[in-house]
């Protein structure tokens, strides 16, 4: 038996120094690669900058002194001590966001900006301008076809858009006010015209035209009108803002 793990023993030995005796090559950059921690981008030539950005993530936010969130962790953290449990500490890094390539790119603030803007405003609100400055960087990253020219064009649009309701806005206050004022009864029983009609009557020895019931229904109309044709913006608005949330993803 002893003779038998001898001659193995000496058989292994032999193979270990003939390997010993081998000549291999010097590290080459793949070989370091593996072996050391190497920027991964120094390994590809010719790196697109939309190429770097995936391998290059935004580092997450850490938590301000004076905030509520590192408050409730302090107060959470007291609160396990005095209670007597213990949590379990990991080693994992803070959670990154959904769209790691996307909050690289356009960085911390514009990212949160962009998140930020569907909670920070009404329902089906959007920041037009916001998604249009995200919408160029990535555009400038990840370069799309044409994707230049539609956001001029959807910027331009929302321009447009905006003036037009701001225009009829103001017409359906007017309107609103003129119906106020000749709704509005006199001390002589009458109803009292609104300025422009009064300024343009004075030249008239201050004779007052009564408003017949027509002439009320037809300023109602008008304000009627108006307001539909301010929903109608205001539709276009909406599908032009979804428009953008499909540019964006």
């Amino acid at each position: 038996m002893a003779a038998l793990l001898s001659s193995h023993l000496e058989q292994i030995s032999l193979c270990a120094t003939s390997i010993a005796d081998l000549s291999f090559q010097s590290p080459k950059m793949f070989t370091n690669a593996l072996i050391n921690n190497q920027d991964i981008t120094t390994l590809i030539r010719d790196t697109e900058q939309h190429e770097r950005a995936l391998f290059h993530l935004a580092p997450p936010p850490l938590p301000k002194f004076g905030s509520s969130n590192f408050a409730e962790s302090v107060a959470g953290t007291s609160l396990l001590a005095t209670s007597g449990t213990t949590r379990r500490q990991t080693a994992y890094a803070p959670r990154q966001p959904k769209n790691k390539a996307v909050a690289a790119v356009l960085g911390g603030d514009l990212y949160q900006r962009t998140r930020t803007g569907e909670t920070g405003r009404q329902k089906g609100e959007l920041d037009v301008e916001v998604l249009l400055k995200g919408a160029e960087k990535l555009a400038a990253v990840y370069p799309i076809p044409g994707a230049n020219d539609r956001i001029a064009g959807l910027r331009r649009r929302h321009q447009q858009l905006a003036a037009n309701i701001n225009h009829y806005e103001s017409l359906v206050a007017e309107q609103s006010t003129q119906l106020q004022a000749m709704n509005r009864p006199t001390s002589r029983g009458g109803y009292s015209e609104p300025e422009d009609v009064e300024a343009g009557a004075a030249g008239l020895d201050d004779v007052a035209i009564p408003m017949t019931k027509e002439d009320l229904e037809r300023e109602e109309q008008e304000v009627r009108d108006l307001e539909r044709k301010k929903r109608a913006l205001e539709e276009r608005v909406e599908g032009m803002e979804r428009d953008l949330g499909g540019l964006m993803r």
